[in-house]
């Protein structure tokens, strides 16, 4: 095996949590067997991607959705909060994805497959695909159909984005249609995720959150050339009731000690040492304060001497604001990562049943996903802001377009520390709104997303990562390099 395996510590090694790089120090050590069995793969692979997802990609999705921005007291993030990244940047996260989670959890398939045990093999594929979804949906083009064959395939050719979602779609059905009545496919105490259940119970779990998979790659697809049949699928999922996740899909075993914390906190505050370099950004600021929802706003922010302050996007060469003033993003070492929160399901399926029509359910799951995303945070909610004439109430007599925005507008403030979500989501929909002006000028509408301060790439907002020359060096059939305004497929 090629991965990051490096003896049978088990689950202790899967929680030595870390950044991006040594999140899991489990690299592979020569002087130890590489023969490992999967029970044993599966848990570091798991926690492989979300150290790749919770803290990279968390940075750079609350930093381009807008919930926080670069303090103007120090430099760590100056470069994604003005748009300037290189092909470098990402190279640990990519060869993190390929060399390490993708790669173990293809082993756990095999050895999986080879035993019988449908259940890992579902649980590897649900994770697996999870993983190269993230991948695609940041950069596009990757290596799917010829990844991971390092001894056969030395340079793998990079999927067009279509083809890349059709195949995931492929291998999600696969899985699904699994025999899991085979008499070997036992419960896998060792899943971070599900694990402690039993067999029927995990595999319910698992084939629920590959259903919720599917509806998320179907919704991605609605901006593009594929969306009606994207709509189709939307519609032949929710015509024959499939089951799609009930509670969070999280994982949670994180503990305050230095490699075994949550990777946020862990690349963000302990690898820094420091706590302050993300700040309330004043277009989330703006919106929350303007709707009276402050309880939210101390959930996400500790605020500074003056109370709850923010700084324009990418205002990071302000002088005139004290470095203290600005309120800063709370994070703990213990914060659950969420594949799924239930309150982004409920946003997925209002959503899902908005666009095939069903304007009952769309409301039902979207007055469902509001209190459920103060419950994520321990907030009291007020049942009085969806009701009638409430705040956040949901249009029954709008245009799907209004409809479509209260659902946006509400899922980007439900996904703090989600944030890569909501910022996927505005390249799709196109809400929240792109503002004219900056967020400090009379005319500007609240909560609509400005461009950063000291932006680039001029008055536009980004779009994906560039290629990293990890994914590029030596591969003859890597792409042409792209900018960071270049849309990924499905965008609008």
């Amino acid at each position: 095996m090629k991965g990051i395996i490096k003896n049978s510590v088990l689950l202790l090694a899967a929680l030595s949590l870390g950044s991006c790089n040594d999140w899991l120090d489990v690299n592979e050590d020569p002087n130890n067997p590489t023969n490992v069995a999967p029970e044993f793969v599966l848990p570091a692979a798991q926690a492989s991607i979300v150290a790749s997802v919770g803290s990279d990609m968390a940075i750079i999705g609350g930093l381009w959705s807008q919930h926080w921005t670069q303090s103007n007291a120090s430099s760590q993030y100056r470069n994604i909060d003005s748009y300037d990244l290189n092909p470098s940047d990402y190279n640990n996260m990519w060869t993190e994805f390929y060399a390490g989670g993708l790669n173990d959890l293809e082993d756990v398939k095999i050895k999986a497959t080879a035993s019988g045990n449908n259940n890992m093999v579902l649980q590897a594929i649900a994770v697996q695909s999870f993983g190269y979804q993230m991948l695609a949906d940041f950069f596009d083009k990757i290596p799917l159909t010829e990844a991971l064959q390092v001894e056969t395939i030395k340079a793998p050719k990079y999927d067009d984005g279509p083809a890349v979602y059709a195949e995931l779609l492929k291998r999600l059905d696969a899985a699904l249609a699994l025999d899991f009545n085979n008499g070997k496919s036992t419960a896998v105490a060792s899943d971070l995720i599900f694990g402690g259940m039993s067999a029927d119970n995990q595999i319910d779990h698992w084939k629920r959150f590959v259903n919720t998979l599917k509806l998320k790659l179907y919704l991605r697809q609605t901006a593009s050339s594929n969306s009606a049949q994207a709509i189709a699928a939307i519609k032949a999922m929710l015509d024959a009731n499939t089951p799609f996740l009930e509670d969070h899909a999280a994982l949670t075993k994180f503990v305050d000690e230095p490699n075994r914390s949550n990777p946020l906190y862990e690349t963000n505050v302990r690898q820094l040492n420091t706590g302050t370099n993300l700040r309330l950004s004043r277009t989330l600021m703006t919106y929350l304060q303007a709707n009276n929802d402050d309880a939210r706003l101390a959930a996400y922010f500790t605020p500074g001497p003056t109370g709850q302050s923010g700084l324009e996007q990418g205002d990071f060469n302000n002088t005139t604001i004290a470095p203290g003033t600005p309120s800063v993003a709370r994070m703990t070492a213990t914060d659950p990562f969420y594949f799924f929160s239930i309150d982004e399901v409920y946003f997925l399926l209002s959503e899902a049943y908005l666009r095939i029509g069903n304007d009952a359910k769309a409301k039902e799951f979207y007055e469902k996903a509001v209190p459920a995303a103060y419950a994520k945070f321990n907030v009291a909610f007020d049942a009085k802001k969806i009701a009638k004439g409430g705040v956040y109430e949901y249009p029954s007599t709008g245009t799907m377009e209004a409809k479509l925005k209260v659902i946006m507008y509400q899922k980007w403030v439900a996904m703090f520390r989600q944030g890569y979500e909501s910022y996927l989501d505005q390249a799709r929909t196109g809400y929240p709104e792109k503002s004219p002006v900056r967020s400090t000028a009379t005319s500007y509408v609240p909560g609509q997303w400005t461009v950063s301060e000291e932006s680039v790439i001029g008055n536009e907002l980004p779009k994906r990562l560039p290629y990293t020359s990890a994914s590029r060096d030596g591969n003859i059939n890597a792409p042409a390099a792209v900018p960071v305004t270049a849309k990924v497929w499905w965008m609008k």
